[in-house]
């Protein structure tokens, strides 16, 4: 049977894998193609930024510098190739290797979006948990009518609200930039709330589905608590399916930095991103973009081979 489950967990390994070089190529092309239709070109906001004026001769020699006079297929295959090749080009703003400008700027994200996955995994575990176990109507009405509240509320105006309440009001927590630990209350809540609202209604009704279970009835004759029928019979059986999910939610996380880190001026790749964005900089954008996509689609192959490894039907699905 173990031999089976480490098989099981391998293929799932391997078409995650697949899966993902497929992702990260879509994710490449978009991210160009959008680039290319957006109005604005990076040679005018990068000598307007250099000179402060801006003229047809300028323009012309930064665009014949950066290959930006280069038809888009062939620059596009160029900075693949680059890619391919573990060159992950230069800024055309900065003028510095990317790789190393997104090397500093890694800590930073990865820090921010492990805080909110903890926020999403810890809470959304819990609520969801509370919801299938107790019996008070009322208590399952807030937790869903809260998830509910949380899904339907923009990032950015739950950002805002966190500035304005515990911020600007009670004054309790800082608003910008890095200063240890109380910097990272806002900007993880404002990632892991939503994520916890989605955590706890699939955790609810999975856990209520694996409760109805015979198995669970016998733990239940047998004179077990509610608790511990929850925690030592429901929740292991239930523990493959919810792998996966938390392993979404961690994904999600690195993703959501973008809107944390620009609100509250977290210096890592979403704020990066942001930047180059502005600049039309290929090269720093598409490796802000396939860094975060590199990472959310690890961790979710991650968690399918791991709920494999619990329980192989489920890595099957997986």
């Amino acid at each position: 049977m173990g031999s089976s489950w480490v098989a099981v967990a391998g293929r799932v390994a391997g078409r995650r894998a697949g899966e993902g070089v497929a992702v990260l190529l879509v994710a490449s092309l978009l991210t160009f193609g959008l680039l290319s239709v957006a109005a604005g070109d990076a040679a005018t906001a990068i000598v307007f930024a250099r000179d402060g004026v801006v003229t047809a001769e300028a323009v012309a020699r930064v665009r014949a510098e950066l290959g930006l006079d280069l038809p888009a297929p062939v620059r596009y295959l160029h900075g693949l190739g680059g890619l391919l090749r573990g060159e992950l080009g230069a800024s055309a703003r900065t003028g510095q290797d990317v790789a190393g400008e997104v090397g500093a700027r890694l800590g930073p994200t990865v820090t921010l979006a492990s805080a909110g996955a903890v926020v999403a995994v810890v809470l959304g575990l819990t609520a969801g948990g509370v919801a299938a176990l107790t019996r008070r109507r009322v208590v399952r009405l807030s937790i869903r009518l809260g998830s509910l509240a949380l899904l339907s509320v923009p990032a950015f105006a739950l950002a805002q609200l966190g500035v304005l309440l515990f911020a600007l009001q009670w004054r309790l927590l800082p608003t910008q930039g890095v200063a240890g630990w109380p910097s990272l209350v806002l900007p993880a809540a404002v990632i892991g709330l939503p994520l916890a609202a989605v955590l706890a209604q699939v955790t609810e009704a999975r856990l209520r589905s694996t409760l109805r279970e015979p198995f669970a009835t016998t733990a239940r004759a047998r004179g077990l608590s509610p608790v511990r029928v929850l925690l030592g019979t429901a929740l292991p059986n239930a523990a493959a399916p919810l792998l996966v999910v938390v392993g979404d939610v961690v994904g999600t996380a690195l993703a959501a930095t973008l809107v944390a880190e620009t609100a509250f001026g977290w210096p890592g790749l979403g704020d990066y991103l942001v930047r180059a964005l502005q600049f039309r900089d290929w090269y720093p954008l598409q490796a802000a973009v396939l860094v975060i996509a590199v990472g959310a689609v690890s961790v979710r192959g991650l968690a399918g081979s791991l709920a494999a490894l619990v329980d192989a039907r489920a890595g099957v699905r997986a």
